[in-house]
């Protein structure tokens, strides 16, 4: 049961209805935690218990940090909640990944190591709820936030299910507050959720599964069939793909909090419209980006200690998110490309800050256009190496990527219209907030635009959706 089957738009209108006929806080937010366990167990049945127990044990350790009596006894209760949430992460998604080296390894030393004769499927959202439970626990720690006394409130925190599957990753103090009294979808908060269920619906199902299967599966999967104009588009294709399917589930979530009476963080802010690698990263999955640099980059010392420790620091982050997304030597890759590229961004503009003639030409239009087209070059040239399926064809799609040439022989018209959609509406984005505004004062207008998107869904939209990219992550 995900977004966008039918056995979502049967769940989600009866959760609405027994969550609004119910009467005060305790009903409510039983029927919501109800809810989320039954679409977690709905996707992911034999896993249930480890979002049970994740909640049991940073409800408990959180509550034992508050009352603890001394320091040790706080930082014990928080190392078990840490520990507890990434073993149970790592015993999923990164054992598989270790023993294969290991094996690999053992082999090349002459060593007989058997091969691994098991598989583990990935539990529904562990990237996201292990993450969302440790930065609670340090947030007790910290005292930035108090301990959670009602077992139910705190895990419908971890359980809402709008969210549960993949993101945004939510902190505490964000969520939690909202929890003191039973929200009240106002008339504003209905309207806006319309208007972000279609949005993220416009872009998961209209752009980004035809995106995939119009060109972005097709070339990937044999790029050696393919001249080097269909690699390049399908590069872009799958730029364009990767932002629609994971900010349309954003949207998609932020839309169904808000029938319910709550908000929800965003997580994207139109990133290709970035200038430099830093800046993207703070555009795109915009929580992520925040947990790493509160939970690993500042603990780690951030900038602090000089260069060579803070350039350590940004590694340790980005291949940390590269193995946050997947297990695999790719993903590894994808970490460390960023994390050097951050790198070299942050060695070079100390050095060119403060030079008068650097200076003025950076505030110029030429180098905004300069920084925007080299910064979309690299970011994107980092995303082929986790969709090729091998380093082989990741190197014949990256040669032809390096080429610069958009000329479009043989590739399908669908495919420039939609890459183009996704460009207008960064393009435009500047001027979204006017945009927002006329559909307000124009009620009609907005209505139209609304069925013009059902329309397009229902006539337009694949037989079958694919499922969430980052449900795997």
């Amino acid at each position: 049961m995900v977004f966008a089957t039918k056995a979502f738009w049967l769940f989600l209108p009866a959760v609405l209805l027994l969550y609004h006929l119910a009467r005060g806080r305790a009903p409510k937010y039983r029927v919501l935690l109800a809810a989320g366990w039954l679409f977690y167990a709905w996707l992911s049945p034999q896993y249930l218990w480890v979002i049970l127990l994740c909640t049991a044990i940073d409800y408990a350790a959180a509550v034992r940090i508050e009352d603890a009596p001394d320091p040790r006894a706080r930082r014990r209760w928080l190392t078990a909640s840490i520990a507890a949430n990434l073993g149970l992460l790592f015993a999923f998604k990164y054992a598989a990944f270790a023993h294969d080296n290991a094996v690999s390894l053992a082999h090349l030393f002459g060593a007989d190591a058997p091969s691994r004769a098991w598989d583990v499927l990935l539990p529904l959202g562990i990237s996201f709820h292990t993450f969302q439970g440790i930065a609670y626990t340090v947030d007790v720690y910290r005292g930035h936030v108090r301990a959670v006394r009602s077992p139910v409130e705190y895990a419908l925190f971890v359980s809402f299910f709008p969210q549960l599957a993949a993101g945004p990753v939510v902190r505490a103090a964000e969520f939690l507050p909202q929890l003191a009294t039973p929200p009240a979808p106002t008339a504003r908060q209905a309207a806006d959720g319309l208007h972000f269920l279609l949005l993220g619906l416009f872009k998961k199902l209209f752009i980004a599964d035809h995106l995939d299967a119009l060109v972005v599966s097709p070339v990937f999967a044999d790029p050696g069939a393919f001249g080097p104009a269909a690699h390049r588009w399908a590069c872009l294709a799958w730029a364009a793909q990767l932002y629609c399917d994971f900010s349309g589930y954003s949207d998609i979530a932020v839309g169904l909090a808000k029938w319910f009476g709550f908000e929800l963080p965003r997580n994207f802010r139109f990133p290709y419209l970035a200038t430099s690698v830093p800046d993207f990263w703070r555009r795109w999955h915009v929580t992520l980006s925040a947990w790493l640099r509160d939970y690993l980059y500042v603990p780690l010392g951030g900038s602090r200690g000089g260069e060579l420790r803070t350039r350590r620091n940004l590694l340790i982050v980005f291949v940390t998110c590269g193995l946050w997304h997947g297990a695999s030597w790719a993903w590894l890759g994808f970490g460390l490309w960023n994390g050097l590229l951050v790198c070299a961004h942050r060695a070079w503009d100390r050095g060119m800050t403060g030079v008068p003639w650097a200076d003025a030409v950076r505030r110029s239009p030429a180098w905004a256009c300069v920084a925007w087209a080299a910064t979309f070059w690299l970011t994107v040239g980092g995303m082929i190496l986790v969709r090729a399926p091998g380093w082989d064809a990741a190197g014949v799609l990256m040669k032809s990527w390096c080429a610069f040439d958009l000329a479009a022989d043989g590739v399908p018209v669908w495919v420039l219209g939609l890459v183009g959609l996704v460009a207008l509406g960064h393009a435009f984005s500047g001027v979204r907030g006017a945009a927002c505004r006329l559909l307000e004062l124009a009620p009609a207008v907005r209505a139209t635009a609304y069925v013009g998107m059902v329309v397009l869904l229902v006539t337009l939209g694949p037989a079958a959706g694919r499922p969430f990219i980052y449900f795997v992550f």
